[in-house]
């Protein structure tokens, strides 16, 4: 009781003090309809809707604007309508909380130092070991020719029906109920550093990072020691004035018995007419093999378009992509990918995926999309069409 009344009063001091600032409120709603065909038939399909809202919360803490505290909360009604000889229908309502944090920025004999701590998004260089919310602290200290960065977060306390955690053997966490507004996902607590040296030549930055991922106690813990490794080196610059690119390179272990690699290779171009933007993507996850460990990150996220969504893991895809702005307040976009499953003897084409989608900014607070992609796999089971409609609408 006495630890709830000093949280009571420390949480009713933060908002006495912030209350001579301004606050700032915002509120979206969302509504997404989707209807996926599956196994290469236009039969049966499944109906996704959603619709959610999200309402945030900013305010600063300090009269030069260099602290502020900043929350955001979601409540998103899901349906899933399978159509069919045995189709069901499924209602879950998924409440969550994605944003909570303190923020500050001060200049030190020159330095700047950046924290952060709370529930906040993070990813680490490559974009694909750790790309989610977390509960934890961020801070960099920039300097004139070096940067320093180290983060500490817990994943334990995120709703895994919006943040799913891959164990090194590649079980992807699930909910335990599927009725359950909030369910918790797998324990594991992060810790990274990171060093950058921003351009260190021709304008080219070059960062070096060591991220490790260990397994421990929470709400969701399944009870195995898992011990992650992962180390990252990152290349990026222009390559003239509108062509930039993205070089990264990532090894993964648990025991350095075997070690997973992750590569990839970004180049993009931009363009002032029409704000064309173009895109090249390559990347390569290691599988399993008599030398080679097999890929496995930290944070699910889907590789490709197909029905299964693998995670990449055993798996190499490039394509390109783009979009435009062909008349005012519309966007345009379109791309495609080959995607390889890499075996322990041979590498095979799992399947080919295109995808474009239009956007309609009716007005500043005021938009609709509609999106269609189709994922042509090797083996039928894998085939995946999607048609999306969606409207988002700032209050």
């Amino acid at each position: 009781m006495k630890k709830l009344r000093g949280a009571i009063l420390s949480f009713s001091v933060l908002l006495g003090t912030s209350a001579a600032f301004s606050y700032d409120f915002s509120a979206i709603v969302t509504d997404s309809t989707k209807v996926d065909f599956y196994n290469g038939k236009f039969e049966n399909p499944l109906l996704k809707q959603s619709e959610k809202f999200i309402g945030a919360f900013t305010t600063p803490l300090s009269k030069d604007g260099v602290s502020s505290l900043a929350a955001e909360a979601t409540v998103e009604h899901k349906m899933d309508r399978q159509f069919g000889d045995d189709g069901k229908t499924d209602n879950n309502i998924v409440v969550d909380c994605t944003l909570f944090k303190f923020a500050t920025s001060r200049k030190i004999k020159g330095n700047i130092l950046d924290v952060s701590a709370g529930r906040f998004f993070y990813s680490d260089l490559s974009g694909i070991v750790v790309a989610q919310p977390n509960d934890g602290i961020f801070a960099k200290c920039k300097m004139s020719k070096v940067e320093f960065s180290a983060y500490g977060g817990y994943t334990g306390l995120q709703n895994v029906k919006n943040v799913s955690v891959i164990t090194s053997k590649g079980k992807i966490w699930s909910p335990s109920d599927e009725k359950d507004v909030y369910d918790f996902t797998a324990p594991y607590a992060i810790g990274s550093v990171c060093v950058s040296l921003p351009y260190i030549f021709k304008n080219q930055t070059v960062s070096f990072e060591g991220l490790c991922a260990v397994n421990v106690g929470g709400p969701a813990d399944f009870e195995d020691d898992d011990e992650r490794i992962y180390g990252t080196v990152n290349l990026t610059g222009p390559l003239s004035e509108k062509l930039f690119y993205t070089i990264n390179g990532t090894f993964g272990t648990t025991d350095f018995d075997k070690i997973g690699l992750l590569g990839s290779l970004n180049i993009n171009y931009f363009s002032i007419y029409k704000n064309a933007a173009l895109e090249f993507n390559a990347v390569y996850a290691s599988g399993e093999t008599d030398s080679m460990g097999s890929f496995v990150g930290v944070t699910k996220i889907a590789a490709c378009l197909s029905k299964d969504e693998p995670i990449y893991s055993g798996l190499m895809k490039m394509g390109l992509s783009g979009s435009i702005i062909p008349i005012d307040k519309f966007v345009v976009s379109a791309g495609g990918d080959m995607v390889y499953r890499l075996l322990e003897d041979s590498t095979e084409l799992y399947g080919v995926q295109v995808s474009g989608g239009i956007m309609y900014k009716m007005y500043s607070d005021l938009n609709f999309s509609l999106s269609v992609s189709h994922f042509v796999g090797k083996y039928e089971e894998a085939s995946r069409t999607e048609i999306a409609l969606g409207f988002a609408l700032a209050l």
